[in-house]
């Protein structure tokens, strides 16, 4: 690595690629598998050259090449011979993960380090291509209008032509579910919004969303795509609809519109910020200006404080300053679901620190944090 001459290096290693390893553990656990028990911050740790010499190279290679034949990355060039070099270079990532994990006191752990090295070559090569890209797009980033072919609108590819809405999969036998879908299906079309919930799946209807409902599905009785929305996903929707209700007044001199972000490939993502892709955009949109704030729910329990996520907000500023229209303000926070006391002691910073850093708490300020959210820098 040459970061004084390789600008893409020197980048890589001021934003490190971070795998936390901590949440496939508690999976393990839920699944009765053995595992590191380690209850305070997350350790930070790297493979170490007597690791990298127990690793299946070969299969390293071919995972890489499948990964990159998925995504149609066909003029990124990935040497075998560079593998071991990169893995022996540990400035481009930060591995979060137990130190008895990397322990070499049972030959299974060779598969854990597998997985752990080809997870970080993935996340490496993701990010190396996207920077290379952006780098490429940068010069011709510009404001574009929304309208209704943008792939953030639900859509099902069809032989005769693109249909607008859901897919969902189920067994022809639950009748009753897919009868109850049907009248859904039906109460769209008709602009009926009423309340839907069966089975753990609800429809959210919120007007001010550019498309209705949002779906949410707790429990696995059927197969939605795009993928519903989660636990603090709905929960946002729910206080951003509240919120709109309780306040007439605040809209007296604005509109205000929101859209669910889909994930890569459909969504709004950013290189700056490791190819963050933030769950939601308003727009508040006044007589001279457009306010665009990107809104990310998220637990932060395993986020760490440098993560690129967390920077977002300033990284933001940084694109709207690039981009030099007077006329749109971008914002972003993240909403966390975590309490901000566990966070405090994670991090290290005051509950104040975290809201200078656009950082909100969705449950102990359920009162006011859509009001944090849409009012810096908003007339």
């Amino acid at each position: 690595p040459d970061p004084d001459n390789d600008v893409a290096t020197g980048w890589l290693q001021k934003n490190q690629v971070v795998l936390n390893w901590y949440p496939k553990i508690q999976a393990m656990k839920s699944l009765g598998v053995a595992g590191g028990d380690d209850e305070a911050a997350p350790n930070q740790a790297h493979l170490r050259a007597q690791h990298v010499a127990c690793l299946d190279l070969d299969r390293l290679f071919f995972d890489l090449e499948r990964y990159k034949a998925e995504r149609g990355w066909h003029n990124l060039n990935l040497p075998r011979s560079g593998i071991a070099k990169l893995l022996a270079d540990t400035t481009w990532y930060r591995l979060l993960i137990p130190e008895s994990e990397l322990a070499f006191d049972a030959f299974e752990k060779v598969h854990v380090w597998q997985e752990i090295a080809s997870s970080l070559l993935r996340k490496y090569v993701e990010r190396y291509y996207t920077f290379r890209k952006r780098e490429w797009e940068l010069p011709h980033l510009e404001y574009r209008d929304l309208d209704e072919e943008d792939p953030n609108f639900p859509c099902i590819v069809r032989e005769d032509g693109p249909e607008y809405g859901y897919q969902i999969l189920i067994e022809e036998s639950r009748e009753e579910i897919v009868e109850k879908l049907n009248e859904l299906k039906a109460a769209i079309v008709a602009g009926d919004l009423r309340p839907f919930e069966f089975r753990g799946l609800k429809a959210i209807w919120f007007a001010r969303h550019l498309y209705q409902p949002l779906m949410f599905l707790e429990g696995g009785v059927v197969e939605v795509s795009p993928a519903p929305l989660n636990k603090g996903e709905r929960r946002f929707v729910e206080d951003l609809k509240a919120f709109c209700d309780a306040n007439p007044g605040y809209f007296e001199d604005r509109e205000l519109y929101l859209l669910r972000n889909l994930s890569r490939g459909r969504g709004v993502g950013f290189f700056e910020a490791g190819n963050f892709h933030p769950d939601f955009i308003i727009w508040q949109v006044t007589e001279s200006q457009q306010h665009v704030t990107f809104v990310d729910p998220k637990g932060t329990r395993n986020v760490d404080l440098e993560d690129p996520k967390i920077g977002f907000y300033q990284t933001v500023k940084e694109i709207e300053e690039r981009l030099k229209d007077p006329a749109v303000v971008l914002e972003s926070f993240i909403v966390s679901n975590t309490p901000a006391h566990v966070m405090r002691k994670q991090w290290g910073i005051a509950k104040d620190e975290m809201l200078k850093r656009h950082i909100v708490f969705q449950e102990e300020d359920k009162d006011t944090y859509i009001g944090d959210v849409l009012r810096p820098g908003v007339p």
